[in-house]
Order: structure tokens, then sequence, then C-alpha cells
């Protein structure tokens, strides 16, 4: 489109980390110029807009340079006569994460009054206001390398009035220029195929306990990003040596001991010096009056460049410049004040090595075991060596003082929920409850006598993941942090390590209420009310559930009760990881792993039937070729990480969604790309006519002996039928040199695994094939089970290996994750084993929810990591398709066929699934000795149900509706 409109910023940095800018229009109208309205408008990094204080939308949603997404709304019923205002918050990142990649900051907009803009448009442009919001602090920290920023709030520096139009902004700038509308470096904005989110307000169902609680003193992040790379924005591992150091000081003996936040994944950690000694985290520290040299060892692999570091003494430590003059008055607790100079200093990198995602490389995205840096390089070894104060006096000249803005006290808000004492506990009463369903009276909470912090928890019931909104009245200054986490286990917290999952307010005086910028997935909430000088009382506190949206088009009941529970559980996490893109898990990462991809897809297809959201997700993949030509295992992002199998996976979801959708045009998009990334893989085929790569071969969350640079015998199979699938699509295309070709690299990958990685031994083949010529020492399930499912097995082979993994040899590695499960429950079917896919649920998923888990978990384990995971629902796909006995018999759903289960103990089912033509509902029963199957099908949907007839079914159809489309015969 012709936009007729400028990017714009203010006349400041172009690229401002973590913060947020106002954007304000006013202008007048006419009652001839009220009525239709329409407003686009996109921004870099995320946007709210308002017009005459009445929120308009959010967005954009996940985007690439140079494919960039605005949004269209109709804003009809917000103009009016007389005086109006645009106002938009634009919250610009600073930095990558894995679901947005560096850009520069900017807003564009152009809201059309009329049909045809006959009544006029204001569009963005040097004309607008602009000023830096001074209510959101830019200097914190991050929940964790995957989501971003934390978000910090002070009430009393922000003025809301500035919604509205009767606020006085002669005090705000004038935007300036950045580009024109499909310029800069955006290009030309693309709107987006998927619907917007939907939003539910959410109550919770309990106030679980209200505690008095003395969190950990001293919290201290060092921001070192600056220090080690400068300039650097992306979301790369760091993998890197180097020292941070200070001095400690303090006027009497003091035992404690030090810890750190997160895992050196989302925060730089490893082992420490105090004057001589060395310590692993956790050990006690004893500290004389006086002063001692700490010297933190960084060695390894980070993906941030954060140092969380928990320091639980009984008194706060002091933190001193090595540098500065002992007796000096110049002190910091935690930061440095005054004249500028910083408690805290690095030396290094000594050593980098750039993790780059080309195949080649031995490290690669910050998943090899060992790093190759060099623990005796010289310059490190001998800074070492330090074990005084005065030792590093000598190093002076090459040290990098850290910013003091950079060295951030006490928002790591989970040290702060985790490492606490609880001094006393309160009875919850019903008039404590009031907040829990905006009550006209709220719950007045008392503050602790000690000066003490509150703390409620509060349980909405189920997962959800939205933004947290409260009203309250309390005393000027008054800190309110909310963190969330996802289960309680006997009573006590399970708090998400790896994830300051949280926000903090502080209050200006009186009546007040807010909404989190941030979203975040949780069931459970603290909230923590810290600096309490009188009452608080909360009016209430909700969750404004966002998703993707959808409905309960897609049902399944049965005569299992468990299987009930289990297919509810799947289909609520399904719907909290379906966001703008399919998404892992709504609390921890929120990120689209392109193979996590092929499972939400079909989970989907069975549930809601998004098919535009399938195919947006999927046509998102190529994009990052700019990153690397063998695809991102994750994105938008610039992490350099590619997992083989799941580009693989990528293809075969591409052939899927043709499948179930019947968007057969898709083939023709797709193709290219496609093509040109198997070209790419196949430049990794050895002069054995092996798949040898070096990238993170991740099959399953399992021990298996998979080397991260040779052969993967599940991920050769997986080429070899991607190349099989491609010579399909050059076949549909018309391209029978594409089509010969493909065929002919598929045949030759077959033909070089069943030579070289069957152990005649251990009759079965090995899991991989390492470089240096060692063979993998295990067999497993999910190799088998993945070769079985890509048709590579000769008649022999496949005979044997369906009986062992129907019943594995003791030896073979197990299944890990509900993710591989998904994949063994397609092998059991194709070998009519239905009995083992549902004997494996129930025992399974039947642990989750006997724990009581509202949501499917990452893994089987109890407990994991995350408690909601995409990956996992596969009961919903199974059921549907399998328990209901309903199944695609042609592309797009266009001739079905029906057959129910023959399972033990299962007497009745009755559900719905959505297709292309609309919802199939299916009734069945054996009640009475007698199979009755009931079946309510759109009028342009094909049956075939001539198995179910040979079983016996009395079958009886309605049809529904005519769509035009299809013969609608049935077999």
């Amino acid at each position: 489109m012709d936009w007729q409109a400028d990017w714009i910023w203010l006349d400041e940095i172009e690229r401002p980390v973590n913060t947020h800018v106002c954007f304000r229009k006013t202008f007048t109208l006419g009652a001839e110029a009220v009525g239709k309205a329409r407003l686009r408008i996109s921004a870099d990094s995320y946007y709210r807009v308002w017009i005459n204080g009445k929120e308009a939308g959010e967005g954009p949603v996940r985007s690439t340079p140079r494919h960039w997404y605005y949004d269209d709304y109709d804003v009809s019923g917000y103009v009016r006569t007389g005086d109006n205002v645009i106002a938009v918050d634009v919250w610009h990142y600073g930095h990558s994460n894995y679901q947005y990649i560096e850009n520069r900051a900017g807003l564009i907009a152009r809201l059309d009054l009329g049909e045809d803009c006959e009544a006029g448009s204001f569009a963005t442009d040097n004309n607008w206001k602009a000023k830096r919001h001074d209510g959101f602090e830019s200097h914190t920290v991050k929940r964790n390398v995957n989501i971003g920023w934390l978000e910090l709030f002070d009430a009393r520096k922000w003025n809301d009035a500035w919604l509205t139009s009767a606020y006085d902004d002669s005090d705000w700038g004038r935007a300036v220029r950045v580009a024109e509308g499909g310029g800069g470096v955006w290009g030309e904005l693309h709107t987006a195929s998927i619907e917007p989110m939907a939003k539910s307000r959410i109550y919770p169902s309990q106030l679980t306990s209200i505690s008095e609680v003395r969190p950990l003193r001293q919290v201290v992040s060092v921001n070192m990003r600056d220090n080690f790379y400068p300039g650097n924005r992306d979301a790369n591992a760091k993998i890197f040596s180097g020292y941070l150091a200070t001095i400690l000081e303090t006027d009497e003996r003091v035992t404690g001991k030090l810890t750190f936040a997160h895992s050196p994944w989302n925060g730089v950690q490893g082992r420490y010096k105090i004057n001589s000694r060395w310590y692993k985290q956790g050990e006690e520290i004893v500290l004389e009056p006086g002063r001692h040299l700490f010297l933190l060892e960084i060695c390894g692999v980070h993906n941030d460049l954060f140092s969380h570091m928990e320091w639980d003494f009984p008194s706060p430590i002091r933190f001193v410049s090595p540098f500065e003059p002992q007796g000096d008055e110049r002190r910091a607790e935690g930061a440095a004040e005054g004249d500028g100079s910083s408690p805290f200093v690095t030396w290094g990198p000594f050593e980098v090595i750039e993790p780059v995602a080309d195949g080649y490389h031995p490290v690669y995205g910050g998943v090899e075991k060992e790093t190759g840096l060099n623990r005796s390089h010289p310059a490190f070894a001998a800074l070492g060596e330090a074990a005084a104060p005065a030792d590093l006096l000598a190093y002076r000249s090459s040290c990098k003082e850290v910013e003091p803005s950079r060295i951030i006290v006490n928002h790591m808000i989970y040290s702060l929920m985790l490492r606490k004492q609880t001094v006393a506990t309160r009875a919850v009463q019903r008039k404590d409850e009031r907040m829990l369903y905006g009550h006209p009276r709220p719950s007045v909470l008392a503050p602790p006598a000690d000066g003490a912090d509150l703390e409620l928890i509060v349980d909405f019931g189920k997962l959800y993941v939205g933004q947290i909104e409260f009203d309250l009245d309390a005393a000027e200054g008054t800190v309110i942090d909310i963190y969330g986490f996802e289960t309680m286990v006997d009573g006590k917290v399970r708090y998400t390590g790896g994830l300051n999952n949280a926000f903090r307010y502080t209050a200006r005086g009186g009546r007040q209420s807010y909404r989190s910028v941030t979203r975040m997935g949780f069931r459970y909430l603290i909230v923590a009310i810290r600096g309490q000088t009188a009452p608080v009382s909360f009016h209430s506190i909700s969750v404004l559930q966002s998703g993707y949206p959808v409905t309960d088009q897609a049902v399944f009941r049965c005569s299992d009760p468990l299987l009930n529970d289990i297919w509810e559980i799947s289909r609520h996490t399904s719907e909290v990881c379906t966001e703008d893109m399919f998404v892992d898990c709504p609390t921890y990462e929120r990120v689209f792993w392109v193979g996590d991809c092929r499972v939400s897809s079909l989970v989907n297809y069975y549930l809601f039937g998004s098919y535009e959201l399938a195919e947006h997700c999927l046509t998102m993949v190529p994009r990052s070729r700019e990153q690397s030509g063998l695809l991102l295992s994750c994105m938008p992002t610039d992490w350099q990480s590619v997992i083989p199998m799941w580009t693989f996976s990528w293809v075969i979801a591409c052939k899927e969604y043709v499948e179930y959708s019947g968007d057969t045009k898709f083939i023709g998009t797709i193709y290219p790309d496609i093509a040109e990334t198997l070209e790419t893989y196949c430049t990794f085929i050895n002069d054995k006519g092996l798949f040898d790569i070096s990238s993170w071969n991740l099959l399953d969350w399992a021990e298996l002996d998979i080397p991260y640079v040779g052969v993967g015998t599940a991920q050769h199979a997986a080429l070899a039928y991607c190349c099989r699938i491609t010579a399909d699509m050059a076949r549909r295309l018309s391209q029978p040199e594409d089509e010969r070709r493909w065929n002919e690299r598929s045949e030759r990958l077959k033909a070089s695994m069943n030579v070289h990685l069957w152990d005649d031994g251990r009759n079965a083949y090995i899991d991989g094939w390492y470089r240096s010529g060692k063979r993998s020492g295990t067999c497993s399930v999910q190799t088998h089970t993945l070769l079985y499912l890509f048709d590579m097995l000769d008649h022999e082979r496949k005979a044997a290996v369906e009986s062992r993994l129907v019943d594995p040899p003791a030896d073979w590695v197990r299944i890990g994750t509900p993710f591989m499960s998904f994949y063994l429950f397609e092998a059991w079917q194709r070998m009519g084993r239905l009995d083992r896919i549902v004997s494996a649920i129930r025992q399974d998923w039947g642990a989750m929810v006997r724990h009581g888990s509202t949501t499917c978990w990452e893994t089987f384990a109890v407990y994991p990591r995350s408690f909601a995971h995409a990956w996992s629902a596969a009961p919903a796909y199974v059921l549907g398709k399998y328990g209901l006995g309903v199944a695609p018999a042609a592309e797009g759903f266009r001739r079905i066929s029906v057959c129910p289960p023959e399972l033990d103990g299962l007497e009745w089912a009755e559900g719905s699934v959505p297709t292309p033509y609309g919802r199939v509902d299916v009734e069945w029963s054996r009640d009475n000795g007698s199979a009755t199957l009931r079946l309510r099908v759109p009028q342009g949907v094909g049956i075939d149900d001539a198995e179910a007839r040979e079983r016996g079914w009395d079958i009886r159809i309605e049809r529904v509706g005519d769509t035009g489309e299809g013969s609608g015969d049935d077999a």
C-alpha cells in the first residue's frame, strides 16, 4: 500500500535499549467527518495505541527485518466530534531475544476517515509530538535471554492523562522523520494473514496464603555486555574468557554465602576467588573486617552477559573499586554514586569463539560440550593467580570499569522471591479474598509490624498467559512485585529456574490501577508488597488472557474419565501455546521452535483448524536464511542455532499442511525455499554417502550417543525422506528433472545408511557415527521409530523393527519426551497398535493429571522445567483422529474416513473435529451389544465408511448445509 506516512522517532539515539517513547497527535473533527475510521499502524519493537483514551490495539506480530508486519483496525467507534487524540506508547527493546531481531526504533501510523479517506487522514510525520516515557526504567535486568527485559514502572513519574485530548503536551518535542513508509530498514510492510489476538479477563480462584517475609538483602546484577562485546545487541551465545572483579569490604566479621540466580545459559557465573581461595557457589564464606579481593572467573558459553549475584549475609557487603584508595569515603553499596567511579571492573576477553550456524564450525549455537577455550592462556592464567587486592594494581591499565548504571541492585525479583525468610503467616479470611472477584469492598491488607514485606499467593486455577491488571489504594512509594509460577508441590512454590517471571510497580498515592505491558505465563502469582507504611486496599487482580482466537469447536468425551481429563489438559496446553505463532511454552520462552511446529500444527488441525496460522508459521521459517542457509531452529532471532531435524520437520509440516488444509497453491509458494534448503544440506553428504554435519543434532531429551560433529542416523534418514517429499512436490509442479534428481538422492541416502549404519552384532541401527570414525554406543527407540516412519527399512528389517518398537530391547534408549512419543504413536498406529498408544497416554499423561496439572509437561519427569509445552499435547490429536475415528482421506478433508476404534474398555465416545468445510460431529457407542455410529457432516465432505460397515457398525449420517465445494459423494 502507499502509506503516505513516515516512520518517526525521537531526535535521539536510533537504537535505544529498553526504552518507551510516547507519541501524540491531536486533531479536531466536525460532525460530518465522524463515521468510518481505519487505523493502520506498526512499530519497532512493540506498540500500544489509544484513541481518545480507549485502547485500540497492540502489536505488531513477530516480524523479521525486511519483512515487517503492520496491523489494520476498524476504529469507527473511537473518533468523535470535536477534539480527538491518537496516543501511542512504543517500547523499543534495543537487544535481540528469541522473538525479535534488533533493529532501529520507529513508529508508523495512518488514520483514515470516511470511505476512501474522503473525510481526511492523519499520518505520522514531524508534526506528531514525542516524549520519552519517564515511568519505565530502562536500566534493569532481563526476565531471561529468551523473552527480554524486566518491566519496572514507577507511577509517580508519569501522568496517565497523556491519553486524553485535554492533556497539555506543550513541553513535548516534535518527532523526527526516520524513513518513508515502505522504506528504511523495514522495507515494504506486510499485513498479517492471521487473526488478531483475542483477549478475555480471568479472575483468580483462590487466595492460597498470606505471609510476612524478609527477602535477601543484596542481589547485585552486573551487566557486562558493553565491557566484553561493545555495541553488540544480538542474542547469540557468547563464548569467551575473562574476569569480573571488585573489592568486598565489611566492618565486622560476617558469615554467609554467594549463589547465582541462573544457570550460565541465562547469566554469567563460574567459580570465584575471595583473596587466595577459589569457591563454588553456595559454599560458606567467612569475611573478616577489612578489604577482600573478589574475582569471578568467566570461561565458557553464556547466552546473556548479566551476572546475578545473590549475597546472603546478615548485613550488606560494600563493593569498592579495586583501585579506590583505602579509607576513601567514596563507597558503594551495590552501585557507585557521586564521582562516577565503578566498584566493578572486568578484564578480557582473552579469547573469543564466535558461534556460527553454518554446519562447519565445531562450536555450534553454544551447545558443544567442550567450548574450545584455553584455560592455560597466559594472560588469563596470570590474572587468576591474584590473591589480594593489591595484586590487581599490576593489571590496572588493561581493565575496563563497568558503567555504574549497569550495576543494578534488587531487580532480580526471582531471587527476592526465592531467597527469603518467612517470619509469620496469616490465616486467609473471607474478607481477604474480596480482591479475587472485583468486590465493591476491597481486601484491606495491614502492614507487618516489624517492617517485613507482605506476600500473597494467588491461584488462578489453570495456567494462563496474559497481562496482569490490578486496582488498589496504596501510600506513595509502596512497591508491588508480582512474580508468576506454574505449580506448587506439597504446598510449596516450585520456582522456575532461569526465569525472572515478574514485573515491579511503584505506587503513587491513592486509588490507582495498572495493567502490565509484559505478558506472563503462570498459574500462580506471588504478590509482594514492599516498603508498606499504611494499609493497602486491593480492589481486584486479574489476568487479561491473550492468545490466538480459538473456540470449543473441537470436543471429545468418552467412557474413560481419565482420557477425558487428558484431552482437556492437552486442549488447554495447545490454546495457551497458540499466539501469533505456535510457541513452545507460555511461561519460560514463548519461542517459535521450528521442529515443534509440526506437532503443534497437527494438534491444532484437530482442535481449532487454524490453517492460516500454520501457513503463517511455515512461510516465516525460510526468512532465517539471512542467518544460515541451513535455517535456524527458532525464530525470529539472531541466535545462531541449527537443529537439522527441526528443519526436516518443517519440510514434513509443509507437506502435511497441504494434506490437511487442501491449499495446493502452497506447494508452488514453498517449493523453491525447500529445494534451496535441501540443496544446502546435501552439500554435507560425505564420500561414504552419509549426512555428516557439525550442528545441534538433537532428537530427544534422552541419553542418546549422537555426535554433534558427524552422522546422526535418524537425521540422515530424515534428509532422505525430505528429498522424497521434495520430489513429489516437483512432480506436482510438472518439474520432471527435479523430481528425478530428488528421488535419486533419496535412494542413494537410503542405500548408504543400510551399508554403514547397520550393526550386524546388535541386529539394529546405531544412533550415529562420529567423524573420527567412532561408532555410536547406543541404539534407540527414537532412531528406529523415525527410520520406520520415513520408510527407510526393507521388508525383513521392517518386521524386526516393528516388534522391537512394541517391546524394545533392554539396552535400547527409551523415549524421553512427549514430543518423541508423538512419533512413536504414529509408528504404532501404522502397526495397528492403538491399544499401545492409549495405554501410554493413560500412563504418562495420566501421571500429569494425578499430580494436579492443568497442562501437559515438557517431559515425563516429575517435575519438569516447563509445566506447559506445546509439543506435549499429542493426546488431543490422537483422541480426535483415532479415538473418534475421523481422518482425512483426501487433501483438505474433501473426503474423510470414519471408523471407530476397537479398544477394550472403551464403550462410547463423542466429539467434533474441525475441517475447512465445517465441523464433523461424531457419536459412537457399543452399549447393549450394538455398535452405532452417528455422523453429522458438512455437505461438501465425502465419506469413506466402508471399513466401519464391514465391522458391523450401524451408521447414520446427517448432512449439514451446502458449501458448494467438492462432490459430497459418500463412498
